[in-house]
């Protein structure tokens, strides 16, 4: 039987370009409609361009899932503290406007090897984490290893998932009783997992003690 992910990931890259010709005739027709009269339709127009931006965000997180290859693809040796850290400092400036701390703490982990883009995943997590986490509060980002294992792991003092939710976070296209309240698309974690399976990895989700998620990135350390 054919991976559904790639059959998902070919027919949304039919989609895409039909898609992008639809969205630029709407932005010429609205730039077109000028004066009071038209305000209202410029506005009609300009929230059917906000839904469709939303839409190949979808078609974007399906091509991503597509396009995780469990068998090639170069390998990469990282330092997963690094790595967490450039992470941190990418989410920094919003997590400032959301009134939210991001702090870092963990050993570093050289030697490393990943097929894939560690980043991605954990950028996934942030993103999730700062969608959950309530102003005022802190989204951990700690980094630890065994000696076969290391993890890379996102906390957040939000409300965190049922046992159930847990369970189904990465399927794909399914969003938890808080998700639906919140924009996205349903494929972020299942992404992250085909990411980090592809460098004989995995992704663990858990109830933080304090409340909120645990996220974690868990991935073979060198031999």
């Amino acid at each position: 039987m054919e991976d559904p992910s790639a059959v998902a990931a070919a027919a949304a890259h039919q989609v895409r370009g039909p898609l992008s010709s639809i969205q630029l005739r709407l932005e010429l027709l609205r730039d077109r409609l000028t004066g009071p009269p038209n305000a209202s339709a410029r506005q009609e127009i300009q929230d059917i361009l906000r839904e469709m931006e939303r839409l190949s965000e979808i078609l974007g997180q399906v091509l991503a899932w597509g396009a995780v290859d469990h068998s090639s693809g170069p390998v990469e040796t990282v330092d997963v503290l690094g790595v967490a850290a450039t992470r941190v400092d990418a989410w920094a400036a919003q997590a400032c406007v959301r009134g939210v701390r991001l702090c870092l703490d963990g050993v570093a982990v050289t030697g490393t090897q990943v097929r894939g883009s560690l980043e991605q995943a954990l950028d996934v997590f942030l993103e999730n984490a700062l969608q959950a986490a309530p102003e005022g509060s802190d989204i951990c980002v700690t980094v630890y290893a065994t000696p076969s294992l290391v993890r890379a792991e996102v906390r957040d003092q939000g409300p965190g998932m049922s046992d159930e939710e847990i369970a189904r976070a990465c399927e794909p296209f399914w969003r938890g009783t808080a998700g639906r309240s919140r924009e996205g698309t349903g494929l972020g974690l299942t992404v992250a997992a085909a990411l980090l399976a592809a460098s004989g990895g995995h992704l663990e989700l858990g109830r933080a003690p304090t409340g909120g998620l645990r996220a974690i990135a868990v991935l073979p350390t060198a031999d």
